[in-house]
């Protein structure tokens, strides 16, 4: 969907205010943004967005994409090196409580492991 990321970074800014927060975090990363095949995933929109989010609250709250120059690969390999429990995380898209690894981001999910020498644990 065109603008996602836009969408839930304005329902966020809204929350992060009420609550007082002063940043904003999100999972935005380069293999989205190729091709354009999401481009609210793009160094460009975050830029945009990170200004217009600054400048309309009142210089309150900042927009942060730390991935978004990264490959999901290399976002894998960081975590493998932190030690994060990504058995406990998935990406798919159908909601269920487990991942189904057939959907689109479940297989580059998938693939993001294999490229790290890993197979995906939550899809043990």
């Amino acid at each position: 969907m065109p603008f996602r990321n836009g969408l839930f970074i304005s329902t966020a800014a809204s929350v992060a205010l009420s609550k007082g927060c002063s940043v904003i975090y999100y999972g935005a990363h380069s293999d989205d943004a190729a091709g354009s095949a999401y481009p609210d995933c793009s160094d460009e929109f975050n830029k945009a967005m990170a200004d217009a989010v600054y400048i309309g609250s009142g210089k309150q709250l900042e927009i942060k994409a730390p991935f978004v120059n990264l490959t999901k690969a290399d976002i894998v390999k960081e975590g493998l090196r932190l030690k994060v429990p990504y058995e406990l995380t998935w990406s798919c898209y159908e909601g269920a409580d487990k991942p189904c690894g057939k959907c689109g981001t479940c297989i580059d999910r998938a693939k993001a492991f294999e490229k790290n020498g890993v197979k995906d644990p939550a899809l043990n």
